[in-house]
């Protein structure tokens, strides 16, 4: 039969190792956990910034249309293809959290982004209204392009709130304001 001078150290040590192994456990999870909502974070931060960029683009193609330097047929296609682009941009916002969910820190970016697709939904109808024949629906389009325009100017500083929002809860707060241009 072992000694309990033997006994007694042995069973400490065990003990001791236990809470070091369940301490370390602890921190790299926690850790683990850390990392992937920062990268969530910055993950959310460029897709903001792409988000901005794509809108900005948009806002000079509707504000030619407004102004009858475009023809509203022609621009029906990058209507699309930007009202699809918000579409990704929600989408990929949803995926960085856990299951279908978005992240609380992106669910007003995600808000933004729909109230973006929701303002080119509307510039597509004053579009399309003033691609018809009919003389008398021309003002009615007209209306809508300016509302959707002024929805989506809106929108886009929604974002830009936003994308600041997140990027000062991340580490990297101070450059998550740089993105924004000089003087807006």
């Amino acid at each position: 039969m072992p000694d309990a001078g033997v006994i007694v150290p042995l069973a400490v040590f065990f003990a001791v190792s236990l809470a070091v192994a369940y301490l370390v456990w602890r921190v790299v999870l926690v850790g683990g956990q850390l990392r992937r909502e920062a990268q969530s974070q910055r993950t959310a931060v460029q897709i903001a910034r792409r988000a901005d960029l794509s809108v900005s683009q948009l806002a000079v193609l509707v504000d030619e249309v407004r102004r009858r330097k475009l023809d509203p047929g022609d621009a029906r296609q990058s209507l699309r293809a930007s009202a699809d682009t918000m579409r990704r941009f929600s989408l990929e916002l949803s995926s960085l959290g856990p299951g279908d969910d978005a992240p609380p820190f992106a669910v007003g970016l995600i808000a933004e982004i729909d109230r973006t697709e929701r303002a080119i939904a509307l510039i597509e109808h004053g579009a399309e209204m003033l691609a018809e024949t009919a003389f008398e629906r021309h003002g009615e389009g007209e209306t809508a392009i300016k509302r959707g325009y002024l929805n989506l100017l809106h929108a886009r500083e929604a974002i830009r709130a936003c994308g600041d929002e997140i990027a000062a809860m991340s580490d990297d707060g101070a450059e998550g304001t740089s993105w924004r241009r000089p003087g807006r």
